[in-house]
């Protein structure tokens, strides 16, 4: 697996293949099929040992700011494997490491006595801008320099988007998150106090 997470690390997750595997092991391909079934397996294992793996516990006091501590140890995660926000969905969701993944993001929402159903619509909400997160991350120069085009551009009919550039200012991918996750919580927390 540690060589699996090196290539996915180093090189995205969608560049590791069983063969690669098999190249960075020093063994033949049919030796890593021994292990794996396959390359959607083998993604699924290192999505699980990612998630699984970092610590899914908090030392901050409020709901709000546990869910702020690990969603921000999720988003490092997340850019250390580069492509795995994509992988995130329905098959891998069982695996045990992912489904510990998502009880710690459940769990401090469920001991301050939020509903099931709130966390039902949260928790999947927080996962949506994790994984958006991770790709705007991936992609925020291009981004800046497209906002800088429509700018520069004076596009008449975008008046709010023209802008967004200039309120950005020096803010990273990174701060935008927090902010969102922000905004999530608060969201959430308001709801709750009704």
């Amino acid at each position: 697996m540690d060589a699996a997470i090196t290539i996915a690390r180093r090189d995205g997750l969608d560049s590791l293949s069983m063969r690669r595997l098999a190249e960075e092991l020093g063994v033949s391909t049919m030796a890593a099929y021994r292990h794996v079934a396959g390359k959607d397996t083998l993604v699924d294992d290192v999505l699980e040992a990612a998630l699984g793996g970092m610590d899914h516990h908090s030392g901050e006091d409020t709901w709000q700011e546990q869910i702020a501590e690990l969603a921000q140890r999720s988003y490092e995660v997340f850019l250390s494997v580069p492509g795995l926000a994509d992988h995130l969905h329905g098959r891998a969701l069982s695996r045990p490491g992912i489904v510990q993944w998502l009880e710690a993001l459940a769990r401090p929402l469920a001991e301050a006595g939020i509903s099931e159903e709130d966390r039902v619509g949260f928790v999947p909400s927080l996962i949506w801008q994790l994984r958006g997160a991770a790709r705007l991350d991936a992609e925020w120069s291009e981004t800046l320099q497209s906002l800088e085009q429509v700018s520069a551009g004076g596009a008449e009919d975008a008046p709010i988007t023209r802008g967004g550039r200039e309120e950005l200012g020096d803010r990273e991918a990174s701060d935008l998150f927090t902010a969102a996750i922000q905004l999530l919580t608060d969201g959430l927390a308001s709801r709750v106090a009704v």
